[in-house]
């Protein structure tokens, strides 16, 4: 306690924050989903100030950049001049969370600095939050607050976020979401499905044609899970999620018309998962429209920097190697 208090000693907001960290998690009856006295979770996760992202990509490796190169000396300069990033990065050092860097484990006071990102803004540090009381990374797990930071940074906008909670809401065995911290809900699953779609995310896109295909929550709709399809392959993250439910679309005509052209097109962007199908299709098409689908999905990957080993006219072996 010592430690921290002379870390903090001039700032009373992050030595309020400190206290209150250590209420919670000290005030646990058997280590799971318990608050000291009343305390409220949502008006624990509030941000005081103005929320920025240092990343608000989809990506686990959304900070890789920012964890290269680390100084730690300019780190804790920046940290004491209250920079919100420098906070984040030594929360996460401190806290075990990155690796290859030989800094002594101080979970306490990593906590303590991801609370002072967040305080700062820092909506990043509302997600990191999240995982660390839901996993109990370094504390006690303690859901309700897990589920407050999770709200309060996808209510921010960040898109990791927004993704974790619609999967939550939705409550299947699908992607990386939590369990258990809410009830399910199809239509708030859908909800934040759509907020994380559009900013850009395809898996979130991919997510909502298959809610509409499934009629899950929704009156069964192939056209619109089709145009969520062909949204969801210019997306900026992710965006070859969907190719596998586009070819399957357009060889079986679900929410557009049958085409074998564009079926195999994008089986050809899905190589060499996409290698089988591309033999089935062959038995139907012409030489010439297999040509066109090709071409199409060479332009396809010019267009995108995007290639697959048969752009290099190599093929798929059943030892899964490419000749």
């Amino acid at each position: 306690m010592m430690m921290i208090s002379e870390r903090t000693k001039n700032n009373s907001t992050i030595i309020a924050i400190y206290i209150l960290v250590s209420l919670i998690l000290s005030g646990c009856d058997n280590g799971r989903d318990h608050l000291p006295n009343g305390l409220n979770p949502t008006a624990i996760a509030t941000m005081e100030n103005t929320p920025y992202f240092i990343s608000n990509a989809p990506s686990r490796y959304a900070l890789s950049e920012r964890l290269e190169n680390i100084d730690m000396t300019q780190l804790a300069e920046d940290s004491k001049k209250n920079d919100g990033e420098a906070k984040l990065i030594l929360g996460l050092i401190y806290l075990d969370m990155v690796t290859g860097i030989e800094e002594p484990v101080d979970k306490a006071y990593g906590l303590t600095l991801l609370q002072e990102a967040w305080q700062l803004g820092v909506v990043d540090a509302g997600h990191i939050l999240f995982k660390v009381y839901f996993y109990g990374h370094g504390v006690r797990v303690n859901h309700p607050l897990a589920l407050a930071y999770l709200e309060a940074s996808a209510e921010k906008g960040y898109i990791r976020s927004q993704k974790n909670l619609a999967y939550a809401y939705r409550g299947n065995s699908q992607g990386p979401q939590p369990r258990g911290i809410v009830e399910l809900d199809i239509e708030k699953a859908r909800y934040w499905f759509t907020k994380a779609a559009e900013q850009g995310d395809a898996e979130s896109a991919t997510q909502l044609a298959q809610i509409y295909y499934k009629g899950l929550g929704v009156p069964k709709d192939d056209k619109v899970a089709f145009e969520w399809l062909k949204r969801a392959e210019n997306m900026p993250f992710e965006g070859r999620m969907s190719h596998s439910g586009l070819a399957m679309c357009y060889e079986q005509g679900i929410g557009t018309e049958v085409d074998l052209v564009q079926a195999y097109k994008y089986y050809d962007l899905e190589d060499p998962a996409g290698a089988p199908d591309k033999r089935r299709l062959e038995e139907m098409m012409t030489p010439e429209q297999i040509q066109e689908a090709i071409r199409l999905s060479r332009e396809w990957q010019e267009e995108h920097g995007v290639f697959v080993p048969s752009y290099y006219g190599l093929e798929y072996q059943p030892d899964g190697s490419f000749k």
